[in-house]
């Protein structure tokens, strides 16, 4: 896929436990958005500092549910694919998804792999359905949540399944600055692929979340970068850029090629079990 795509990240102040009033504001801004991918943050929908599994629980939702109806009704009005994060409720389980949604409905979702010691991430449980890429008419996506882009195995296994563009729902406070400044131009240059980054602003339990979403080519150039407060950024892709691994600086003496240049036989260590605690 060559043709642009123009993504919109949406930089909300969700409130926590206010899933309706939240849910609102995601279908309004829908609405308003240019993108024909619009990303927002990491648990846009319920806000993130419960304080135990039962408090996030009780503002959980299946996926599918009613939250992803509303805003499948809401990307057939617009023509757009919409990720957001959300707490999955799956039996008494609590998950921190994300789900992408376009005009025909769901089309998928992504449970957080990696759970820090913070917010209601202490009492989540971690993601089982590995890291999967999605075919859209906006390209194929890969979706990481927050501490996930820590971790560049993830973001590897992505590129491997074949995503072009990575969004990552965030919830970065002042403490993640370097996460917030780094890791994404990071994990696009040594990809090569788009990274898209969705953080919250604001205050919730004792946390003030910083802002700062991104929007970064694959070559890692930031595209735009959005500032403390509530607001939308956008900027225009081409997806398919994505799949040319072979950088060409001087041909035939300064060539590059991040993935076909790996050494997998010797990566044995990164995959390792961990040893016993």
């Amino acid at each position: 896929m060559s043709s642009l795509v123009r993504i919109t990240v949406v930089q909300t102040d969700p409130k926590l436990g206010a899933v309706q009033e939240n849910l609102r504001g995601i279908v309004q801004a829908i609405a308003g958005a240019p993108g024909r991918l619009v990303v927002f943050p990491e648990c846009a929908l319920s806000g993130y500092g419960f304080g135990s599994a039962e408090e996030g629980l009780a503002h959980a939702q299946p996926i599918p549910g009613p939250a992803t109806e509303a805003v499948a009704e809401a990307c057939r009005r617009s023509n757009a694919h919409v990720v957001f994060g959300l707490l999955e409720r799956d039996g008494d389980r609590l998950y921190n998804s994300a789900a992408l949604v376009g005009p025909a409905g769901l089309i998928g979702r992504y449970r957080k792999m990696h759970l820090p010691y913070l917010g209601v991430d202490r009492f989540a449980t971690r993601g089982d359905q590995g890291f999967p890429v999605f075919a859209t008419p906006v390209g194929r996506l890969g979706i990481l949540i927050c501490y996930d882009l820590s971790f560049p195995e993830a973001a590897r296994s992505l590129k491997l399944g074949g995503a072009q563009v990575l969004i990552v729902p965030t919830n970065w406070p002042e403490a993640a600055r370097v996460s917030c400044e780094h890791s994404p131009p990071v994990r696009s240059q040594e990809n090569h692929f788009h990274v898209v980054t969705a953080n919250r602003v604001g205050s919730e339990s004792g946390f003030t979340f910083r802002g700062g979403s991104s929007i970064h080519d694959c070559d890692g150039r930031l595209l735009a970068r959005a500032t403390s407060g509530a607001e939308s950024i956008s900027a225009d892709v081409s997806p398919g850029l994505s799949d040319a691994n072979r950088i060409v600086i001087v041909p035939g003496e300064y060539e590059l090629d991040r993935v076909g240049h790996r050494r997998p036989e010797h990566y044995g260590m990164v995959t390792a079990p961990l040893p016993p605690a």
